[in-house]
Formats: structure tokens, C-alpha cells, sequence
């Protein structure tokens, strides 16, 4: 039965949701705390890795809930459950891509999703903002703000640093820093 959930849940996820993984967090955390499936520091957890690990972060995501949940086959549930949407909905995109290329509607379907999707993602960063700054530990609080000022002002301003370069050298400094 868990495994059906996991799918159910995960393809609404996936069908709902626009914007890209970000987007997806909140909706996830709201799935996964109405069912129990993780703590708020699991959660937190499992975005910190989802980040660093290769590939999207919401599919990322599901596949780290769903083994926690239901092993090894509810990783390759859940999964299946959030990309699944994402598939059928290209396919028929591009079905129809020539027949919609050119139509007023869709360029206001984009404009409407555009705000809802910077919603979306600003809430995702609110969550991993929250316990990551507003920690009882000051200090903590500091050198989080501190790491996220360098880095924030470091790439807008002074580099275009890779990414997964940003994210290594972060991960190994937090092990020495906190």
C-alpha cells in the first residue's frame, strides 16, 4: 500500500508543478510531512543532498524519500511517480508543438506561471533558510550568514563560479567550520 501512496503522491507532485525542482520543494514537504515520512531535519537533509548529488533535485528528492520510506523499490517508485508527469506532458507538447508555437493563449499561460513558479521557489528558499539562520547556536547563525554573503556576493559580482564547485568547497569548509 505504501508503495502505491508513494507513487500517487509523487505523480501529483509532478503533474501540479511547475518550475522546475525548486519549485517542487514545497509541495514535497508538505506531502511528506502530512504523511510522516521524514522529520523536519530529514527534510533538510535530504535537500542538502539532493542538491549535491547529479541530476534534478525534485526527482532527486522523491528518490530520497521513497527509499527512506519503502527501500530500494519505493526510491524507484517514488521516482517513477515524479518524472513520470513531466514525460507524458513533453510528449504531448511536442505532439502539438506546431499547432500551439504561434497561440496567444499559451503566452499568457506563461505569463501567469511565471509569478506562481517565483512563489514557489522563493518558498523553497525560506525553507532552507529558516534553519539554517534562526538557529538557537549564534554562532552557527553567523557563520551560515557569513558562508552565504561570500558566496552570494562572490559569484553576483566577482566570478561566474561552477556550481558544483561552489557546492564542494561549501561542504568540506561547513565540516570544518561547524
Amino acid at each position: 500500500m505504501i508503495y502505491l501512496i508513494l507513487f500517487i503522491e509523487f505523480f501529483k507532485i509532478g503533474i501540479f508543478s511547475f518550475g522546475g525542482g525548486l519549485a517542487m520543494l514545497p509541495i514535497i514537504q508538505e506531502v511528506v510531512f502530512k504523511h510522516n515520512w521524514l522529520t523536519e531535519a530529514e527534510f533538510l537533509d535530504v535537500i542538502a543532498i539532493s542538491q549535491v548529488t547529479p541530476g534534478p533535485i525534485a526527482i532527486n528528492t522523491a528518490t530520497f524519500v521513497g527509499h527512506k520510506v519503502g527501500g530500494i523499490l519505493g526510491a524507484g517508485i517514488a521516482t517513477l511517480g515524479s518524472a513520470l508527469p513531466s514525460f507524458i506532458v513533453i510528449l504531448i507538447i511536442a505532439s502539438l508543438f506546431s499547432k500551439i508555437k504561434n497561440n496567444q493563449k499559451k503566452e499568457f499561460f506563461f505569463k501567469g506561471v511565471k509569478p506562481v513558479t517565483l512563489a514557489l521557489i522563493t518558498f523553497a528558499g525560506i525553507i532552507i533558510a529558516k534553519p539554517t539562520f534562526f538557529v538557537n547556536d549564534y554562532s552557527q547563525s553567523i557563520k551560515a550568514t557569513i558562508i552565504f554573503l561570500i558566496v552570494f556576493i562572490g559569484t553576483k559580482y566577482f566570478a561566474k563560479i561552477n556550481p558544483i564547485i561552489i557546492l564542494l568547497v561549501t561542504a568540506i569548509s561547513g565540516a570544518f567550520i561547524f
